[in-house]
């Protein structure tokens, strides 16, 4: 048996027998040339090179001599054909579905219609838990348990979405479960059923908490994180403090169940914005899975060390100082907003004689400042978390001295509340971007999700303990000492933000970490986009060896 003539320049003339076999994929002249230039291990033999290949390997076996990126110099991104790396049409809207305004204002709605859903109740609560026979302890345990929920979900949901990569459908799955619960507190006539109604509420932030923070972590760069965090934790402060006026004016004018309506519209208006959303960073992280193992060999044949993904555990990154501080900080800012969400509706009630919508009217002072959220982030990015969280969560501890005070009129107390809204928006904007300076010094990529279940989990604690111990206080010693006992809490753990968040230097380091990843993640993407290149290429020169003619 003779061997062909000349068998590693393959004849790719559109004239071959075969070309009605290929028809939907033919392979011209313009594409031999292409090839030729781009991948010379395929066009010509290598120095060398001894291996024949036979007739019956050709035209029987369908093989052709592998690529060896050992043997070849790489190939550039550059030098394959744009036909090569051709990835096909790009689906509908496709800038503005991946566009970093899209994503930002999608997390926005997201954690609003998470916490306006917690939030919508607090001034109609009252009056439900009275109807059922209940007090203001009892309304404590209804806004604790949400925490309760949200605090066993978040570790499950981030454990989940860090495997899949993927952060849009486990989200669209707890919104549809924060409709459902929502739905049944609106129809609920037992006290029982409203604390299992709020549970699964607080399931349901867990998902889009988690992931959303996830989210915005994955599509924006570190020097940024600060201030699109601060973009989309608007939402978060509206809906956990604009929640209340929404409600009580909702429950005034149309009745007691528009605000349960209100809170449905918006999850349904969320659940599609996610749906129309594309992740490309999951896409691309999921190529880079599927593609290791030539990453890998890729990367031994060009002398360059492999980074093996590293694991990270819950407990190795909680455990970490700057973790810690913010943990801490975090706590503290849900701690201060739920210990007066119980009490505070009470106390206007009682000693003003003020309505649920006059009641929701004033929770608008907290929502006021949320403006300054995105201005904190950029701070935060610049300067780091160290000196704007300190310095807030004095201010804030101070602000709740004043409104210890009795017999304020109603303006001063308004105005006391627009400065705690303020000093809280800016101390938990910096914690996020934190918390990702935290991961990423791990070298843990994909435990992002999981850090931010740490950060679920710490906002949950705050929420369960301050409702119910701010409850207590209320109901045996008034709200002066549910006012004085926060304070308190706030300036005894100032020393550890102090000692163990960042500063300046380290949110520089922190950048510079992510650029370096950034670069290193581009890199390999381009290798990946040459491997299908090659695998594509190796396919089309098998195709064309088996309609060769024997010579």
């Amino acid at each position: 048996m003779q061997p062909i003539a000349n068998a590693h320049a393959v004849n790719l003339s559109v004239s071959n027998p075969c070309d009605a076999d290929h028809a939907s994929s033919p392979i011209n002249n313009n594409f031999k040339y292409e090839l030729d230039s781009t991948f010379p291990s395929a066009a010509a033999p290598a120095p060398g090179h001894k291996q024949e290949l036979t007739e019956t390997d050709s035209l029987e076996k369908g093989i052709v001599p592998p690529y060896d990126a050992a043997q070849q110099p790489p190939i550039r991104p550059d030098q394959v054909p744009s036909t090569q790396l051709d990835v096909g049409k790009k689906p509908f809207l496709y800038n503005v579905r991946t566009h970093k305004h899209y994503i930002t204002l999608t997390i926005l709605l997201a954690l609003f219609t998470d916490m306006v859903s917690y939030g919508i109740i607090i001034p109609i609560m009252p009056s439900i838990i009275e109807h059922m026979g209940g007090d203001s302890t009892k309304t404590g345990v209804l806004v604790a348990v949400y925490a309760a929920g949200l605090m066993s979900a978040s570790p499950i949901f981030g454990t989940i979405s860090d495997k899949m990569a993927s952060r849009r459908l486990p989200m669209m799955i707890g919104l549809t479960g924060l409709l459902t619960s929502t739905i049944i507190f609106m129809f609920a006539k037992v006290y029982w059923l409203l604390v299992i109604a709020r549970f699964f509420q607080g399931v349901s932030g867990g998902a889009v908490w988690t992931l959303g923070l996830a989210l915005m972590t994955d599509s924006f760069p570190a020097s940024e994180m600060g201030i699109q965090m601060g973009k989309s934790l608007i939402g978060h402060t509206m809906g956990l403090l604009g929640g209340p006026p929404i409600g009580g004016l909702l429950h005034d004018a149309y009745g007691e169940r528009a605000p349960f309506y209100f809170c449905i519209a918006f999850a349904a208006l969320v659940i599609i914005a996610l749906g129309l959303l594309i992740e490309v960073r999951a896409d691309e992280a999921l190529e880079l899975r599927e593609f290791d193992a030539e990453l890998r060999e890729r990367a031994r044949a060009k002398g360059i060390e492999y980074k093996v993904p590293v694991q990270t555990s819950l407990w190795q990154i909680i455990t970490t100082k700057r973790m810690i501080a913010a943990v801490t900080v975090t706590t503290l800012e849900a701690f201060d907003l739920a210990s007066l969400e119980p009490t505070l509706p009470f106390y206007l009630r009682d000693r003003f004689g003020m309505s649920e919508g006059q009641i929701g009217l004033v929770f608008i002072a907290f929502t006021m400042p949320t403006i300054v959220s995105p201005l904190a982030g950029w701070v935060s990015d610049r300067y780091g978390a160290k000196i704007l969280c300190s310095t807030a969560v004095v201010v804030c501890g101070c602000l709740m001295l004043v409104l210890s005070i009795e017999n304020k009129p109603l303006w001063g107390i308004i105005l006391n509340l627009v400065g705690i809204g303020l000093a809280t928006s800016s101390f938990i904007a910096p914690i996020l971007g934190e918390i990702s300076a935290v991961v990423r010094r791990t070298g843990d990529s994909s435990a992002y999700a999981r850090a931010f279940a740490i950060f679920n989990m710490a906002f949950s604690f705050g929420m369960l303990i301050g409702p119910i111990i701010a409850g207590y206080i209320y109901q045996h010693h008034g709200f002066k000492w549910n006012c004085i006992t926060t304070a308190c809490i706030l300036f005894v753990f100032v020393p550890i933000m102090i000692m163990w968040m960042g500063d300046r230097k380290q949110k520089m380091e922190d950048v510079a970490m992510y650029e370096r990843e950034e670069e290193e993640r581009q890199m390999m993407l381009a290798d990946v986009k040459l491997i299908k290149a090659e695998r594509k290429a190796a396919e089309e020169l098998n195709a064309a060896t088996l309609c060769q003619p024997a010579v």
